[in-house]
């Protein structure tokens, strides 16, 4: 006679069992498929370098870019670096002639913030410290030591010798995804956006291929600053400025102790960007150049081969008229309010490391230091209250301190 335990839980059956045994391989089986199916297409470029498949045409808009950006940094081993966000990303050419015979990589990453660049340069220095850091920094929310770009996890960021098993483990885990599976299935059956190459294909270059496929979807360079003519958009303001700068102090000392060179430039978004962005935050970013001088006069001072320039303002360049003023669809300096030209990127490299003294007829670029910083911030007030004056129409709607 069956106990009372057996009449609670009746044993299972052998054909039960068999089932779910066979259910539980045959789900093994699928996940195993998808992750090797995954893992060997690479929809996202995650685990390549210096293979055909960052060949492939690929979407306007790549995803995961800090997997694939800081796989290529181990691989690549560069000795010429450049970080910043996404205005570095595209804007600055990787195969400038100024470098010529040198690995150089493009670590800038859309979307980072200063502490996402830090981790980049830790990133790559672990298995070679670049000779030369080229540097581009942003005001506002960019400029604080979190995390911006979501994509940039921690977990990628090397920190020793056994980092190349820990991304292939890495790699793998992020190979078992549906939607990373939907991407292999368009690859494969000739479905996927195939527009533009990969940013491996041009060393972390935003290709200006991609970029022209991305302005034409959008509307193109009038439709952007439609909206910037039509109101005033400021960005947020770093949460924590002293705290950042301190860690530039930190990060500058480490490495200019080791020799490293440094090359550190403001942003030129578009004048019209410039009086969007800070229409009312004028005094803040003055404060800032400030500090950024002052932490950078000090490496210089104990022999660091570092300098700061600043291409943001009102200069030949950033005040290039745009297509509502020109009635061209295109202009020559940018693609947008925002971001510059690969030309502009040249011309930003071949201030920075120029030798000798600069034309004074040219006005894209100040050299920042404790004995040019306050005579540079007044004419950088002139040149803005100069400019409001000679553009009435476009600069109506930003009446910011002067």
């Amino acid at each position: 006679m069956p106990n009372s335990d057996e009449k609670m839980n009746p044993p299972v059956s052998a054909g039960l069992k068999h089932y779910f045994r066979a259910m539980g391989l045959t789900a093994l089986a699928v996940l195993s498929a998808v992750v090797t199916l995954n893992y060997v297409v690479d929809p996202y470029l995650i685990h390549q370098w210096d293979t055909q498949p960052i060949h492939r045409l690929s979407p306007t808009q790549q995803k995961i870019v800090p997997w694939g950006k800081t796989y290529a940094a181990f691989r690549y081993r560069p000795e010429v670096v450049y970080l910043g966000s996404s205005r570095t990303e595209i804007g600055l050419p990787p195969d400038s002639p100024i470098f010529a015979g040198k690995r150089v990589f493009n670590l800038a990453l859309a979307g980072a913030s200063f502490g996402d660049a830090i981790n980049m340069l830790r990133h790559t220095s672990v298995f070679y410290r670049p000779e030369i850091v080229v540097w581009g920094l942003d005001y506002g929310w960019q400029f604080r030591e979190k995390n911006g770009n979501s994509d940039f996890i921690p977990a990628l960021v090397a920190t020793g010798p056994s980092y190349p098993l820990r991304r292939t483990l890495l790699n793998l885990r992020r190979s078992i995804s549906l939607a990373m599976a939907g991407d292999v299935v368009q690859i494969l059956s000739g479905d996927s956006e195939r527009k533009c190459p990969s940013l491996l294909a041009t060393c972390g270059q935003k290709p200006s291929q991609c970029m022209e496929y991305i302005m034409h979807d959008a509307g193109g360079t009038a439709k952007a600053f439609e909206k910037v003519l039509k109101k005033t958009s400021p960005l947020g303001r770093p949460p924590d400025v002293p705290a950042a700068i301190q860690l530039l102090d930190q990060v500058t000392d480490d490495y200019c102790r080791r020799g490293t060179v440094f090359r550190f430039f403001i942003q030129p978004v578009h004048a019209l960007a410039e009086l969007s962005y800070w229409a009312t935050r004028r005094q803040e970013v003055d404060d800032w150049k400030r500090s950024l001088t002052t932490v950078i006069d000090a490496r210089r001072r104990e022999g660091c081969d570092i300098r700061p320039v600043d291409f943001s303002g009102f200069n030949r360049i950033t005040t290039e008229e745009i297509p509502q003023a020109t009635g061209q669809e295109n202009m020559q300096y940018y693609w947008e309010q925002s971001h510059y030209r690969s030309e502009v990127g040249q011309m930003i490299l071949e201030r920075l490391f120029r030798e000798g003294r600069q034309d004074e007829r040219d006005d894209f670029g100040v050299d920042l230091s404790g004995g040019t910083i306050e005579q540079h911030l007044r004419e950088f007030g002139t040149r803005r209250r100069d400019y409001i004056s000679s553009h009435p129409r476009e600069t109506g709607n930003m009446t910011g301190n002067p």
